[in-house]
């Protein structure tokens, strides 16, 4: 009986293993030390309100990134959010919410706590699913096998999500974070 349990942990052990190795992967992929860039396409739904925007994102680290969306540059820099408008020329600098999960957190790979359920192969695609067992959120990463991803989910209830599909990953060239430095006509500091 104890072979028989023990061989059973110890397939358990080697499946949760391995699909923490394409989790791992991922992160490897998002962590290069030169930083990486991509377009993303950003769906978001949430309650009432749907939004879908197109974004030019540079990721230097878990909690170092760049996001620019038409009018708007957003900027993650430690726990501080800086969001300037292009348009009125107005900087808003707020906090990251403790343990909030959210466009960050997919963006970044920052997400703690998760708990990855399942990684299968789909069409040379590998799918890591995931929840995030403290809030009752769950989704997936899909990526290729060099750690590359191509879409993030993050499912907040049945019809709220946000889902991000992504085109043009590069290694390095990082240069709009680094080069972030507006002039604005007007500062809000939420931060405090």
């Amino acid at each position: 009986m104890f072979l028989k349990v023990f061989t059973l942990s110890l397939f358990s052990l080697l499946i949760l293993e391995g699909e923490n190795k394409w989790y791992s992967k991922f992160l490897e992929t998002m962590y290069e030390d030169k930083g990486v860039r991509f377009n993303a396409s950003i769906d978001q739904k949430q309650y009432d309100l749907s939004s879908e925007v197109l974004a030019y994102v540079e990721v230097v680290d878990s909690r170092r990134l760049l996001i620019e969306i038409d009018q708007e540059t957003i900027v993650l820099s430690g726990d501080t959010i800086k969001t300037y408008n292009k348009e009125t020329s107005q900087l808003i600098i707020d906090k990251l919410i403790d343990n909030d999960v959210g466009i960050f957190s997919l963006l970044s790979g920052n997400m703690r706590e998760v708990n990855i359920t399942k990684a299968e192969s789909i069409n040379n695609i590998i799918r890591i699913n995931f929840s995030l067992l403290s809030q009752g959120y769950n989704g997936f990463i899909d990526i290729l096998k060099s750690g590359e991803p191509k879409r993030m989910r993050l499912s907040y209830s049945n019809d709220q999500f946000i889902d991000i599909t992504i085109t043009n990953f590069e290694i390095g060239n990082i240069y709009k974070y680094y080069g972030f430095n507006p002039n604005p006509k007007e500062i809000i500091n939420l931060y405090e």
